[in-house]
């Protein structure tokens, strides 16, 4: 999981399935017993360490959405909030392997990773384990489950309608003005474009990086690509002058999703093949040659 981008399918599809093992694994913590699928009194005995009796046995467990039940009722801390969470992001899992339906290429993060970290940190506490434990970067993971109580986000939606009704009574020419502005600012290399909850005009997101980098090498371009996700952190659009600033604001007006950005090196620059003076010295001498900038909007 955190070897993909954060707003790659792939990162959510392996999310569910490290999300359903842990599940198991806090279940199995209280008894191994508790997996096994009653149908049949071998799987029980095989949970509890015998050997089977029987040839060509093949023991099964319960189902996940069992395993979510069972650990509902026996940890008083995963709600039934987390509960349905957990249920709902194995289901979308399903169907996206079984289905071919495009799920977590369509869902942004934050709709699910604040959700997805707080009942990892349950589940993984029942064990007497931390999220330390368990991802590369406790401290972004718990800044996501903080996000969740953050009464100050509620306010956000205050300042959107402040700022939506200034916008309406705007005069045309203004308006105009405005969003010529804007589209000349917001451009994809200064941060990430989106459309601005206020006016619908075009706006910037910055963040802050987060996760692993991943990088890409296209030999038939000649080009090196990295690409490293975006926790969104701010807000601004010039058209109506909103300004949002704290992921918690963000994430409750659907700002939230994590973004990446891509900067595309030659091999010579990626791999430090010349020396900063000599590479200073060939971009002099091809003056109109072009220069690659950081790219915020990948789609």
């Amino acid at each position: 999981m955190e070897a993909s981008i954060a707003d790659d399918w792939q990162f959510g599809l392996w999310s569910s399935l490290s999300l359903e093992l842990l599940a198991r694994a806090a279940l199995s913590n209280i008894s191994p017993v508790l997996l096994a699928d009653s149908k049949n009194w071998r799987n029980i005995t095989f949970a509890l360490g015998s050997a089977p009796t029987v040839k060509k046995f093949s023991p099964i467990s319960i189902s996940t959405k069992e395993v979510l039940g069972r650990l509902k009722e026996l940890l008083p801390e995963f709600t039934e909030e987390m509960a349905g969470f957990c249920s709902k992001h194995t289901d979308d899992r399903n169907a996206e392997l079984h289905s071919g339906e495009v799920i977590f290429g369509q869902n942004g993060t934050s709709r699910w990773l604040p959700r997805f970290y707080q009942s990892c940190d349950v589940l993984l506490r029942s064990m007497g384990k931390t999220l330390q434990d368990y991802v590369s970067d406790a401290s972004h993971a718990q800044s996501l489950i903080t996000s969740l109580g953050d009464d100050a986000s509620k306010s956000v939606k205050q300042d959107i309608a402040a700022h939506s009704k200034v916008w309406e009574n705007k005069s045309e020419s203004d308006k105009e003005n405005a969003v010529l502005q804007a589209v000349t600012w917001a451009t994809r290399q200064s941060g990430h474009r989106v459309k601005c909850p206020s006016c619908s005009n075009t706006a910037l997101l910055h963040g802050a990086p987060v996760g692993a980098v991943a990088t890409q090498i296209n030999e038939g371009d000649d080009e090196v690509i990295q690409r490293q996700s975006m926790l969104p952190s701010s807000f601004e659009c010039i058209a109506c002058g909103l300004k949002i600033s704290g992921y918690s604001k963000l994430s409750a007006c659907g700002l939230g999703d994590t973004f990446s950005e891509k900067t595309t090196y030659t091999p010579a620059e990626f791999f430090e093949l010349y020396t900063e003076d000599e590479l200073q010295e060939a971009r002099d001498e091809v003056e109109a040659s072009y220069e690659y900038e950081p790219d915020f909007n990948e789609y």
